[in-house]
């Protein structure tokens, strides 16, 4: 199992610029093929699959694993390697047979990375260069069509009929003259192939491959953003510049790059250097449980910038909707094709959301079509408009990066979100009885929580009431009235609905008003204590004894149990221990500790019929705040809820009185 010293070895040194620098600099044409070139002979081709090498020193010990001699590999024969544990092989197996056809020919075997020496490995299926060849083969299959005369190329009149341009998403602002790469007013198919290996980020303009047999890529993002010289040379003074001092090993890293020594080098120089991605060794690292995928867990070991590239990108990538990554579709991710700072999009117009036009990395033809693939993947809601949910990016939208948001999840699965304008930070969801209000506390961004407002939304409409200065906010049973607090003036039950307004003050020195799922009583905090307080009569009385409550402090959003017999809160005990605790509202408190307090989020509910109860929860380690459960009644430890995002923080939450639909919040 590779441990998380081997993991980082593997991605050490492949971050050097990654995500830096936001310039988008283009760059021009130069070497085309020729125009007769056929289709199938301008297929970039990255390497021959090292099969016919009689010096490799790997075919003979295929043919030594081979025992009936047929020239496959079943698992059993694969796992003859010497030198590798039995799960390991399994592995490998299931991952390097690319065909799926549960054998390993010669051409897939050359391919495993694991102790194989790169200079005698085989070509390894690559994902973008599969998506080159497909859009190849569809615009092939229409050539004669557009070719009116027959001559085997597309006039600029020809071009314009067919459309071309518009053929290739990414590439429809291009013209004629960005097709016509030696400017002789005609388009061959070699230019064709040319063209999308540029748009797909296979090759550089020059013909340069970005993307080596093994399935390395070239940081190329790096390279452009290095300051150059006319003729695109850098020198060792401004790359040693670029590293910057946090950088260790500059010495090391130029050798990687200056092959001749001449302290000065080009983009042909720099493809060959240490500056690429590794994504085949890397997924094989990052999966230590050797399963052949990588889990939303695992890939937590990645780099700082690229595990939140990752996560955030995991269900746009993740084909078959599995909830981990194969191979193919690791290879795809942004963080393993820097050819562009994909986090570096900017949000022009400050409006929290980037458009296909602000999602551009280069002017023109280069990584046009990969960037569309990426843009088409990412837009989960198909709206043309990542938020930054869907992907990470700069903006100095006010909220964007702040904005919690109101997730109503119905029966059916499917889901609301809702905004309160100008409000940022939203809090405390409580639904009404009839399933149709939904009360928060919120605040804009730069404001002290003691300005919190209550609104109220409509679940269908998702029209907005701000009832004025307040928080915790919690309905009646009829849905008439509303329990609230306010900093330093106690708790109050005010209407609902309509005019004048009244309003009650239950407790100066009360705190988190609830009202009791039967309507007969509210409870609220008061000096380390819980207080239930009967409407009809008036009558308060503490749940501890006066003095006798075994804690300093009781957090707010507390519940009550369906039938209104029990309150379930966050305690803090004097020597600092911090419970979630379950107590009877009426008679002997009868205190039970259900689990311990310091990963959980104050803000509790109990499912309709009792049986659990949830509440916000950060595991030791874990990376998002996320809504966990546990039975109210057993001794089992928190479970995470599954209808809820991954891969982003969950807060506040609430439950209808019929069970049918889940409120909680959700961060962009």
């Amino acid at each position: 199992m590779p441990s998380k010293s081997l993991i980082a070895t593997v991605v050490a040194g492949l971050l050097l610029f990654a995500l830096v620098f936001a310039t988008r600099p283009s760059i021009g044409f130069a070497q085309v093929p020729e125009k007769n070139s056929t289709v199938k002979e301008l297929t970039v081709k990255t390497s021959a699959d090292g099969t016919d090498d009689p010096t490799n020193p790997l075919i003979p010990e295929f043919r030594r694993c081979d025992s009936d001699q047929d020239g496959v590999l079943t698992e059993d024969e694969y796992c003859r390697r010497i030198g590798f544990s039995r799960q390991d092989l399994h592995r490998e197996f299931v991952i390097f047979d690319a065909n799926g056809d549960a054998r390993i020919n010669l051409a897939e075997f050359l391919t495993v990375p694991v102790g194989q020496p790169e200079e005698h490995r085989g070509t390894i299926t690559d994902p973008v260069i599969v998506l080159s060849r497909a859009r190849l083969d569809e615009l092939a299959g229409s050539w004669k069509r557009w070719d009116h005369n027959g001559d085997g190329v597309i006039s600029r009149t020809e071009f314009a009929a067919a459309e071309l341009a518009s053929r290739v998403p990414g590439l429809e602002a291009t013209q004629f003259s960005d097709w016509d790469l030696d400017h002789d007013g005609q388009v061959s198919r070699g230019e064709v192939a040319r063209i999308l290996d540029i748009a797909f980020g296979v090759c550089v303009p020059d013909g340069t491959m970005l993307r080596s047999r093994t399935g390395q890529v070239v940081d190329w993002g790096t390279f452009l953003r290095l300051k150059k010289d006319a003729n695109g040379i850098v020198t060792r003074n401004d790359y040693f510049q670029a590293l910057g001092p946090s950088v260790p090993n500059h010495e090391e890293w130029l050798r990687t790059i200056d092959k001749n020594n001449d302290g000065r080098f080009d983009f042909r120089e720099f493809s060959t250097s240490g500056h690429r991605t590794d994504p085949v060794g890397t997924f094989l690292a990052l999966d230590v449980d050797l399963n052949g995928q990588v889990s939303r867990t695992e890939l937590a070991a990645l780099p700082e910038g690229w595990r939140q590239m990752a996560r955030v990108a995991l269900r746009a990538f993740d084909d078959n909707a599995d909830g981990e990554l194969s191979l193919r579709e690791y290879q795809l991710m942004p963080h393993s094709n820097l050819v562009a700072a994909w986090s570096s999009a900017n949000d022009i117009d400050n409006d929290g959301m980037l458009s296909v036009e602000e999602f551009q990395f280069q002017k023109g033809v280069p990584l046009a079509a990969i960037t569309r693939e990426y843009f088409r993947r990412l837009d989960r809601d198909g709206n043309r408009r990542l938020t930054l949910d869907e992907w990470t990016f700069q903006t100095n939208h006010p909220e964007a990066s702040d904005l919690w948001e109101i997730c109503v999840t119905f029966a059916d699965d499917t889901r609301k979100m809702i905004v309160i304008p100008g409000y940022a930070i939203v809090c405390s969801p409580e639904i009404s009885p009839d399933a149709k209000w939904i009360a928060v506390d919120g605040w804009k961004s730069g404001q002290n929580n003691v300005a919190a407002h209550i609104f109220t939304v409509h679940v269908d409409s998702k029209e907005v009431r701000d009832l004025g200065i307040g928080c915790i906010p919690n309905w009646s049973a009829d849905g008439r009235r509303i329990a609230l607090s306010r900093y330093g003036r106690g708790v109050f039950i005010r209407d609902f609905e309509g005019q004048p307004v009244r309003e009650e003050s239950i407790d100066p020195q009360g705190w988190a008003i609830q009202f009791s799922p039967d309507g007969l009583k509210t409870a609220y905090v008061k000096r380390g204590n819980l207080v239930i307080h009967t409407l009809k009569s008036g009558d308060k009385k503490f749940v501890f004894a006066e003095g006798q409550s075994p804690y300093t402090y009781i957090e707010h959003n507390f519940t009550w149990s369906p039938d209104s017999m029990r309150l379930c809160f966050k305690g803090h005990r004097r020597n600092g221990a911090i419970d979630v605790g379950i107590v009877a509202a009426s008679g002997q408190p009868n205190l039970r500790i259900r689990c311990d307090g310091r990963n959980v989020q104050s803000d509790f509910a109990w499912l309709a019929d009792g049986s659990r109860l949830m509440f916000p929860y950060l595991p030791t380690g874990g990376e998002f705040v996320q809504t966990y459960s546990l039975d109210s009644e057993g001794n089992d430890d928190p479970v995470r809820y599954p209808r809820q995002p991954e891969d982003r923080h969950t807060g506040g939450l609430c439950w209808s009185r019929d069970g049918k639909t889940f409120v909680f919040m959700c961060k962009r």
